[in-house]
């Protein structure tokens, strides 16, 4: 069964690594409501790039990949930058 999501560009951070990326939320929803929902043990992002946490440099760009509930510490939402014209 399909349902519509809406993307949301985040910053998760680990002890290690900060990633970057996708997730999909149900429209209308907040960002924590996805994260107090017990049954999911693993989140996946889209359009992924993982930094070390104490550096700026890109270790991995990645199409897709799953981060464990339980090893994030932090997670926000991230503004996409513009272009300036």
């Amino acid at each position: 069964m399909y349902t519509e999501k809406q993307k949301i560009r985040v910053m998760m951070c680990t002890s290690l690594y900060r990633i970057e990326g996708d997730m999909y939320i149900i429209p209308g929803s907040r960002l924590t409501d996805t994260f107090n929902v017990k049954t999911h043990d693993f989140f996946p992002l889209t359009n992924v790039k993982v930094m070390h946490s104490l550096e700026d440099k890109v270790f991995y760009e990645l199409n897709f990949v799953t981060v464990h509930r339980d090893s994030i510490l932090l997670v926000f939402p991230v503004e996409e930058k513009k272009s300036e014209v």
